[in-house]
């Protein structure tokens, strides 16, 4: 589904789910604007047991002045109804009569709860709504920059929807991330977003805890995303604890998690991640992370477990579930590891001067996450054939690949960006990308994972990488001092085994 499809319908609703948070109003608002550009009459609905009263959402209303109908009677005469960060049959949206051969579209970034078709444009990947939108609008050619109501309404959605930016998901939500917005604006509205009565909810939920090993569970009652985070923020600076975990019950019967961390050995993203994996999905960055737990997909498990059960059970696993490598420092006896060869592959090469300056601090920002780097002469940035990126040194390079002038311009998923971490200033890395291909023999010494290993490298003692079981633990061959995980289908698709000295 593309805004293309919408070009036929002269009146069209935008329904956004019950109890509007930022992100369903702000998304709806942004997408309303593009369509009535097209010329197309627009209405913003939502329905529900109450009406808007958080008080930064009534403030960004008013302050933008988004104009949208709290309304248990479907509007007449429309022609289209999309529903904006909610899907219509979904237990948190209004059910209106609607006329029988009404199209009724959906754009969401929750898990699917129906069928997907051609009329749905779900990315449950994604941190927000706002983002998905936001991406809409740029491939429209929409001029998002050049208006300021859709621009800090998207930025204000995303912010509030993934816990003041805490829970990014995606490149693509970092990039949202990166808008210029009206830094008065959104001091004024998150500054005002909790209510006496949410005061209350924090106190109780700080009470209502779990300590297992060195890990916190605080349990709420159902609450607006932004006050588990308003809660974690206190709960993380107990003494002995690493990570707390908040969550609280949700309208469809799953969870929402908010996670702090303060252990290099716990980044609050991988834990999101692991929490989530198969029932939901989580994101953030080293200290701050969130996610969701659907309690339809815990039920389709078979266990029989409550939502709070299965956290508590997965929480119990993840503290069981890891090796830890610190390169150098962890004896690993690579030496019996089996040999393998890259395979003569061509892949892309970007020094990192020629996309920005020497000495410029920089961010590297891929699927993978974001890679922080200083530019350099002698370092180089390999882009792999799934579009990963990861730092070389320039002896190291030229040493191990063949470099040609032609453009290395591979489809990827998501093209890696730099981002000018003083300035903000962000470009494509391809552009600056040339080709290349592995010279002689490139061998390693690697083995499968067969537990969940985290592997601090020598680029970066702050951060791990996490391998799961199946993933490849990997070292140059002759190199003892250094190892890094690759993923199994990267793996797979790039090296071959090789039995010279079986």
């Amino acid at each position: 589904m593309d805004l293309k499809d919408f070009l036929e319908y002269k009146k069209i609703a935008l329904l956004c789910h019950n109890i509007p948070d930022a992100d369903t109003v702000g998304s709806a608002f942004a997408l309303g604007q593009y369509l009535t550009s097209l010329g197309a009459e627009v209405i913003l609905i939502y329905g529900g047991w109450e009406k808007i009263s958080k008080p930064s959402l009534v403030m960004m209303i008013d302050n933008l002045n988004i104009e949208i109908q709290y309304t248990k009677e479907f509007p007449t005469d429309v022609d289209a109804l999309i529903t904006v960060d909610c899907q219509y049959g979904a237990g948190n949206v209004q059910k209106y009569e609607l006329p029988g051969e009404l199209p009724v579209f959906a754009i969401d970034h929750h898990r699917a709860e129906i069928a997907e078709s051609e009329r749905t444009n779900i990315q449950p990947q994604l941190g927000a709504c706002a983002t998905l939108v936001w991406d809409l609008l740029r491939r429209a050619g929409f001029d998002i920059d050049g208006d300021y109501r859709v621009l800090n309404a998207l930025y204000y959605a995303l912010y509030s929807d993934t816990n003041g930016l805490a829970e990014l998901r995606h490149p693509l939500d970092r990039d949202l991330a990166d808008l210029r917005y009206d830094r008065g604006l959104i001091r004024k509205l998150r500054n005002s977003a909790i209510t006496i009565e949410e005061l209350h909810i924090v106190g109780d939920m700080l009470k209502n805890r779990e300590i297992r090993a060195n890990i916190g569970l605080f349990a709420s009652e159902p609450c607006d995303p932004n006050l588990l985070g308003f809660a974690s923020d206190i709960a993380q600076q107990t003494a002995k604890l690493d990570c707390c975990v908040m969550f609280s019950r949700q309208n469809n019967g799953g969870l929402k998690l908010s996670i702090r961390s303060s252990a290099r050995e716990i980044m609050a993203n991988e834990i999101a991640e692991f929490l989530c994996r198969g029932v939901g999905g989580g994101g953030g960055n080293l200290e701050k992370a969130g996610g969701f737990l659907g309690g339809r997909d815990i039920e389709r498990l078979g266990t029989g477990e409550t939502p709070e059960e299965y956290l508590g059970r997965r929480t119990d696993e993840y503290l069981a579930n890891y090796d830890h490598i610190y390169a150098g420092e962890t004896p690993v006896d690579f030496a019996s590891m089996p040999l393998y060869r890259k395979l003569t592959r061509r892949v892309g090469y970007a020094r990192s001067i020629d996309i920005f300056p020497d000495k410029t601090k920089m961010t590297i920002r891929t699927l993978e996450g974001d890679i922080d780097i200083v530019a350099a002469a002698d370092i180089y940035l390999m882009i792999g054939v799934l579009g990963e990126v990861y730092p070389i040194k320039r002896e190291t390079f030229e040493k191990s690949y063949n470099a040609f002038d032609e453009p290395f311009g591979e489809n990827l998923e998501y093209v890696p960006t730099v981002i000018d971490r003083m300035s903000g200033d962000k470009h494509k890395i391809l552009p600056c990308a040339k080709s290349c291909v592995p010279r002689g023999e490139k061998l390693i010494r690697a083995a499968e994972l067969e537990r969940d290993t985290k592997v601090f490298t020598r680029w970066d003692t702050e951060k791990y990488f996490c391998g799961v079981k199946g993933d490849f633990l990997a070292a140059n061959d002759g190199v003892t001092d250094d190892c890094y995980v690759i993923r199994r289908d990267i793996f797979l698709e790039t090296y071959e085994r090789i039995y010279r000295d079986c």
